[in-house]
Protein backbone atom coordinates (compact mmCIF):
# COMPACT_ATOMS: atom_id res chain seq x y z
CA UNK A 1 0.00 0.00 0.00
CA UNK A 2 2.60 2.16 0.67
CA UNK A 3 4.30 1.85 -2.69
CA UNK A 4 1.00 2.49 -4.35
CA UNK A 5 0.65 5.85 -2.11
CA UNK A 6 3.62 6.94 -2.64
CA UNK A 7 3.11 6.68 -6.23
CA UNK A 8 -0.36 8.31 -6.46
CA UNK A 9 0.53 10.56 -3.97
CA UNK A 10 -0.18 14.03 -5.89
CA UNK A 11 -3.77 14.78 -6.89
CA UNK A 12 -7.21 13.42 -6.10
CA UNK A 13 -6.60 9.67 -4.86
CA UNK A 14 -9.65 7.17 -5.16
CA UNK A 15 -9.06 4.20 -2.98
CA UNK A 16 -11.47 1.23 -3.58
CA UNK A 17 -12.01 -2.19 -1.80
CA UNK A 18 -13.42 -4.33 1.05
CA UNK A 19 -14.84 -2.80 3.59
CA UNK A 20 -12.46 -4.81 5.79
CA UNK A 21 -9.74 -3.86 4.20
CA UNK A 22 -10.17 0.29 4.04
CA UNK A 23 -11.18 -0.16 7.47
CA UNK A 24 -7.38 -1.04 8.35
CA UNK A 25 -5.88 1.81 6.94
CA UNK A 26 -4.99 4.83 8.99
CA UNK A 27 -5.01 8.21 7.87
CA UNK A 28 -2.12 9.12 10.07
CA UNK A 29 -0.10 6.64 8.12
CA UNK A 30 -1.07 8.01 4.67
CA UNK A 31 -0.66 11.53 5.97
CA UNK A 32 3.57 11.00 5.57
CA UNK A 33 2.87 10.38 2.48
CA UNK A 34 0.06 12.17 0.75
CA UNK A 35 -2.13 14.49 2.56
CA UNK A 36 -5.42 12.19 3.68
CA UNK A 37 -8.11 15.07 2.33
CA UNK A 38 -6.66 13.82 -0.97
CA UNK A 39 -8.07 10.51 -0.27
CA UNK A 40 -11.57 9.28 -1.35
CA UNK A 41 -12.85 5.84 0.32
CA UNK A 42 -15.37 3.65 -1.21
CA UNK A 43 -15.93 0.53 0.51
CA UNK A 44 -17.56 -1.75 -1.70
CA UNK A 45 -18.44 -5.61 -0.18
CA UNK A 46 -18.77 -6.97 -3.47
CA UNK A 47 -16.40 -7.38 -6.35
CA UNK A 48 -18.05 -6.54 -9.19
CA UNK A 49 -19.28 -3.20 -7.71
CA UNK A 50 -15.25 -2.75 -6.72
CA UNK A 51 -14.72 -3.31 -10.15
CA UNK A 52 -17.17 -1.06 -10.96
CA UNK A 53 -16.70 1.75 -9.11
CA UNK A 54 -13.11 1.85 -10.29
CA UNK A 55 -13.27 1.95 -14.18
CA UNK A 56 -16.35 4.89 -13.91
CA UNK A 57 -13.75 6.46 -11.87
CA UNK A 58 -10.90 6.22 -13.85
CA UNK A 59 -13.38 6.32 -17.24
CA UNK A 60 -14.28 9.68 -15.67
CA UNK A 61 -11.06 12.03 -15.72
CA UNK A 62 -12.09 13.71 -12.40
CA UNK A 63 -9.82 11.82 -10.16
CA UNK A 64 -6.29 11.53 -10.47
CA UNK A 65 -5.43 7.96 -9.41
CA UNK A 66 -7.48 5.00 -8.61
CA UNK A 67 -5.82 2.58 -6.02
CA UNK A 68 -8.33 -0.90 -6.34
CA UNK A 69 -7.82 -3.15 -3.51
CA UNK A 70 -9.04 -6.96 -4.15
CA UNK A 71 -8.11 -10.29 -3.23
CA UNK A 72 -7.35 -11.73 -6.20
CA UNK A 73 -6.62 -10.56 -9.72
CA UNK A 74 -9.83 -10.06 -12.19
CA UNK A 75 -10.28 -12.32 -15.26
CA UNK A 76 -8.77 -10.27 -18.39
CA UNK A 77 -11.95 -8.70 -19.37
CA UNK A 78 -12.39 -7.08 -16.33
CA UNK A 79 -8.61 -6.12 -16.40
CA UNK A 80 -8.68 -4.49 -20.20
CA UNK A 81 -11.90 -2.72 -19.32
CA UNK A 82 -9.95 -1.07 -16.55
CA UNK A 83 -7.33 -0.31 -18.90
CA UNK A 84 -9.27 0.72 -21.43
CA UNK A 85 -10.71 3.39 -18.64
CA UNK A 86 -7.92 4.84 -17.53
CA UNK A 87 -6.79 5.52 -21.04
CA UNK A 88 -9.99 7.59 -21.98
CA UNK A 89 -9.84 9.35 -18.49
CA UNK A 90 -6.01 9.66 -18.42
CA UNK A 91 -5.63 8.70 -14.99
CA UNK A 92 -3.60 6.23 -13.14
CA UNK A 93 -5.10 2.67 -12.34
CA UNK A 94 -3.30 0.23 -10.06
CA UNK A 95 -4.38 -2.93 -8.70
CA UNK A 96 -3.56 -4.21 -5.29
CA UNK A 97 -4.01 -7.33 -4.61
CA UNK A 98 -2.53 -10.22 -2.45
CA UNK A 99 -2.50 -13.28 -5.00
CA UNK A 100 -1.48 -12.31 -8.27
CA UNK A 101 -3.00 -14.06 -11.92
CA UNK A 102 -0.50 -15.89 -13.80
CA UNK A 103 -2.02 -14.25 -16.79
CA UNK A 104 -2.49 -10.16 -16.32
CA UNK A 105 -3.60 -7.14 -19.42
CA UNK A 106 -1.16 -5.02 -16.89
CA UNK A 107 1.47 -3.08 -18.20
CA UNK A 108 3.65 -3.24 -15.66
CA UNK A 109 3.24 -6.31 -12.33
CA UNK A 110 5.43 -5.33 -9.46
CA UNK A 111 5.80 -7.43 -6.03
CA UNK A 112 6.23 -4.89 -3.51
CA UNK A 113 7.09 -5.99 0.39
CA UNK A 114 8.50 -4.24 3.32
CA UNK A 115 12.00 -4.31 3.94
CA UNK A 116 14.21 -3.56 7.20
CA UNK A 117 15.34 -0.51 7.29
CA UNK A 118 18.55 0.74 9.67
CA UNK A 119 17.02 3.99 9.65
CA UNK A 120 14.11 5.42 12.21
CA UNK A 121 12.88 8.08 9.64
CA UNK A 122 12.84 5.44 6.58
CA UNK A 123 10.10 3.55 5.33
CA UNK A 124 12.31 0.97 3.47
CA UNK A 125 10.93 -1.67 0.76
CA UNK A 126 12.06 -4.36 -1.45
CA UNK A 127 9.71 -3.78 -5.23
CA UNK A 128 10.66 -6.50 -7.94
CA UNK A 129 8.96 -5.45 -11.36
CA UNK A 130 8.77 -8.82 -12.86
CA UNK A 131 6.66 -7.97 -16.00
CA UNK A 132 7.16 -5.13 -18.32
CA UNK A 133 5.76 -4.78 -21.53
CA UNK A 134 7.84 -1.66 -22.33
CA UNK A 135 11.15 -1.97 -20.92
CA UNK A 136 13.61 -3.91 -18.74
CA UNK A 137 13.20 -5.75 -15.54
CA UNK A 138 14.74 -6.37 -11.86
CA UNK A 139 14.25 -5.54 -7.67
CA UNK A 140 15.13 -2.42 -6.38
CA UNK A 141 15.40 -1.21 -2.58
CA UNK A 142 13.78 1.60 -1.78
CA UNK A 143 13.78 4.34 1.00
CA UNK A 144 11.72 6.66 1.39
CA UNK A 145 12.26 9.23 3.89
CA UNK A 146 10.61 12.32 4.58
CA UNK A 147 7.06 13.84 4.49
CA UNK A 148 4.41 14.60 1.79
CA UNK A 149 6.16 17.88 1.35
CA UNK A 150 9.80 16.75 1.35
CA UNK A 151 9.50 12.92 -0.25
CA UNK A 152 13.35 11.60 -0.30
CA UNK A 153 13.08 8.08 -2.66
CA UNK A 154 16.36 6.79 -2.68
CA UNK A 155 16.50 3.55 -4.95
CA UNK A 156 19.12 0.84 -5.23
CA UNK A 157 19.62 -2.15 -7.29
CA UNK A 158 18.69 -5.53 -5.49
CA UNK A 159 19.24 -8.06 -8.57
CA UNK A 160 17.05 -10.12 -10.50
CA UNK A 161 13.34 -9.68 -9.76
CA UNK A 162 11.41 -12.04 -7.44
CA UNK A 163 8.81 -13.69 -8.80
CA UNK A 164 5.67 -14.34 -6.65
CA UNK A 165 4.57 -17.63 -7.81
CA UNK A 166 7.86 -19.05 -7.42
CA UNK A 167 7.99 -17.22 -4.00
CA UNK A 168 5.29 -18.26 -2.37
CA UNK A 169 6.15 -21.60 -2.21
CA UNK A 170 9.30 -20.80 -0.28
Amino acid sequence: MTFAVVTARLGAIMLIGAPRVLGAIHPEGIARFADPRQLIEVPCPLKGDALWSAETALRSGSIDSVLLVLDRTPDLTALRRLQLAAQDGNSLGLLITDRPAANSAAETRWLCRPYLSNRMDSTRLHLSLYKNKKGTLGSWLLDVKGDKDTLDLDAAPAGEPVWPMRDANR
